[in-house]
């Protein structure tokens, strides 16, 4: 009888501790449990239940979460944990599947920011929480969306040559650095080519749609510049980034301050191009803006800015072949560093169709040949969270 009298007081003053901590001191340990612990956190108690989900927690846990890989095939989308380890014999135990749901349409990341990703899947646009398993669908005025496509023209340049209008629609999504409002930005463009082959630019426009607020705003487009529909959106800095050229066919980085809603640029590095079309890829490498140069067919250069907007601070931080492996990768490819491993592998994404490690050790490039996928893949960095897309004041949200 007292032995059963010590253990049920034990339990209780354990029971009672965490009861009456701070909750700060609470959510700062339970923010740093992996995902699968906080999950099970939420079943321990109801206090805890609501302390899970609670802003001071989403927030907390957010700022220390690591990134993770979300893969995108025509069919499904998995959430990949990252085990890295120089000690790891086989290059597919990198990989630690966290969630994994069904696609109802083909889709493709238009980009991701807090644990959110943008999605745009059968001529609409989502935003989703593959974490909370949430997502809901951006809705467009008429306004933005008609009449495009539009039969304009344009005398000045033209003469009475008729054209579709837009040339090309792009996307961009992240958050704002001081108010953290996520941001949708979508901007058209048009292109021509004129008399000689010379290609002008002459008109273009720019919608924003903070998240929760359910309206579109017109904002000054910048520059006039031609985005490629082939290159992604890259976000980093509270800002979002583009490949695009101007009419004289000069590639420069086009950058959205998603804070102040005003566009700059600023060049890239001494790449190699034969045309627009033969484009590098955009992406991060390390928290770093990152240019990768496969326009070549002899190598393959990464550049990456060490200094963040300082154009000088360019650097070939990677020279390597991809031309003599089995992937046969063509110049013509895009082609997007993800990550650098401590063994030295670099995960790559061949435009959407693969990913590939390259080893510098063995100067080798392998399919992963762990992912199920088809003809369609793409892929990019999510720094899983709780955030919810009800509290962001977004409306229909679905359950899954």
């Amino acid at each position: 009888m007292h032995r059963h009298s010590n253990h049920t007081t034990t339990t209780k003053m354990k029971r009672d501790f965490f009861t009456n901590l701070p909750s700060e001191i609470t959510i700062n340990i339970l923010s740093r449990l992996p995902l699968g612990g906080i999950a099970m956190s939420k079943c321990v108690c109801k206090p805890w239940l609501h302390l899970l989900a609670t802003d001071d927690f989403i927030k907390s846990h957010l700022a220390k979460s690591t990134p993770a890989l979300a893969v995108l095939t025509s069919s499904s989308c998995t959430v990949f944990e990252f085990k890295d380890h120089q000690n790891l014999d086989r290059h597919d135990l990198h990989y630690n599947p966290l969630t994994k749901f069904d696609l109802p349409h083909a889709a493709e990341i238009q980009g991701s920011a807090n644990g959110l990703l943008f999605l745009s899947m059968s001529a609409a646009h989502y935003v989703c929480n593959p974490i909370t398993r949430q997502y809901a669908e951006l809705h467009y005025p008429r306004e933005i969306i008609r009449p495009y496509p539009k039969v304009v023209n344009y005398p000045e340049i033209l003469s009475e040559s008729l054209h579709s209008y837009p040339h090309s629609v792009t996307y961009g999504f992240g958050a704002s650095r001081i108010t953290g409002q996520h941001k949708v930005v979508q901007i058209y463009h048009d292109s021509v080519i004129v008399d000689g082959g010379r290609r002008t630019i002459p008109e273009s426009e720019c919608h924003v749609h903070t998240l929760g607020t359910g309206t579109w705003r017109r904002v000054k487009p910048g520059a006039l510049l031609e985005y490629s529909s082939r290159s992604s959106c890259v976000f980093l800095n509270g800002n979002l980034h583009w490949v695009a050229s101007d009419s004289e066919d000069r590639l420069w980085i086009s950058c959205f301050d998603l804070e102040t809603e005003r566009f700059s640029s600023f060049s890239t590095p001494p790449v190699h191009q034969g045309s627009f079309e033969l484009i590098p890829g955009l992406s991060t490498l390390g928290g770093r803006l990152c240019l990768c140069d496969h326009t070549r067919e002899v190598e393959t250069v990464i550049w990456v800015m060490k200094e963040y907007g300082v154009e000088e601070s360019w650097t070939r931080e990677y020279v390597i072949n991809l031309n003599e492996d089995d992937l046969d990768i063509e110049g013509f490819e895009l082609v997007y560093p993800i990550k650098v491993f401590q063994d030295a592998d670099i995960l790559m994404l061949r435009e959407n169709r693969q990913l590939f490690y390259y080893s510098t050790n063995t100067g080798t490039a392998k399919d992963i040949g762990i992912f199920d996928v088809d003809s369609f893949v793409t892929a990019i960095l999510l720094t899983p969270s709780f955030l919810s897309l009800k509290s962001l004041g977004m409306e229909s949200v679905v359950s899954f």
